[in-house]
């Protein structure tokens, strides 16, 4: 079946899917595996809501925050890369002496601290959506979402797979050199890392297969 998907811009975990005139919820989080392996969006059924009162979905469509929002990220952005830069030369300040057994305790605190950083924004997020909506009493429905094209499919695999790549390889130096400058960087990629689950259902047109 044909669908539009759209996005919520204050509830960026969630999309709509409208699919033969009727509107559905779909949570992007829901599913452990599919953010760490966002394509297994296409592989795995995704549970959809059934949203039956049209006034829910246009108060889920109000975007006063939007660009306030916009405005945060790409100073947050442009701050990072800054800050970065100033700090470059100093690298060799951010290595520490350490025993290996505590530079792969800190590591594993790292990795925790990134775990939980996650699942903290995308509870909140979860809860503002149950301002609106709770989900759990909509009809659910189960679908198997296809891609856009193959070529959606091969930019995604090509950028998931060099991101992995250059994760591994900066927590691999931290390991080595023992750099907290490193650990940070390679700490804030894993959380980009984890955001990209999102992109697997783009705004636009795409089919869907609903499933007993």
């Amino acid at each position: 079946m044909n669908c539009e998907v759209q996005h919520l811009e204050n509830y960026i975990r969630y999309r709509i899917l409208i699919i033969n005139g009727e509107q559905y919820i779909l949570d992007m989080e829901r599913s452990f595996w599919k953010i760490l392996f966002p394509f297994f969006v296409w592989i795995v059924p995704s549970t959809i809501f059934k949203v039956n009162d049209p006034a829910i979905i246009e108060q889920l469509k109000e975007s006063k925050n939007e660009k306030a929002g916009s405005s945060q990220l790409v100073f947050l952005a442009g701050f990072a890369y800054v800050l970065g830069i100033l700090l470059t030369p100093l690298m060799n300040y951010f290595e520490i002496s350490v025993s290996p057994l505590v530079n792969i305790l800190l590591l594993f605190i790292a990795l925790l601290l990134v775990a939980l950083l996650y699942l903290s924004i995308s509870h909140k997020r979860k809860k503002k959506l149950e301002n609106v909506v709770i989900l759990e009493q909509l009809s659910k429905h189960v679908v198997r979402i296809r891609p856009r094209s193959n070529k959606q499919v091969f930019k995604l695999l090509a950028a998931y797979t060099w991101l992995i790549m250059l994760d591994v390889f900066f927590f691999l130096g931290y390991i080595q050199t023992r750099n907290l400058m490193v650990l940070i960087v390679a700490s804030g990629l894993l959380f980009g890392i984890l955001l990209a689950c999102r992109i697997t259902v783009e705004e636009g047109h795409t089919t869907v297969k609903f499933l007993k």
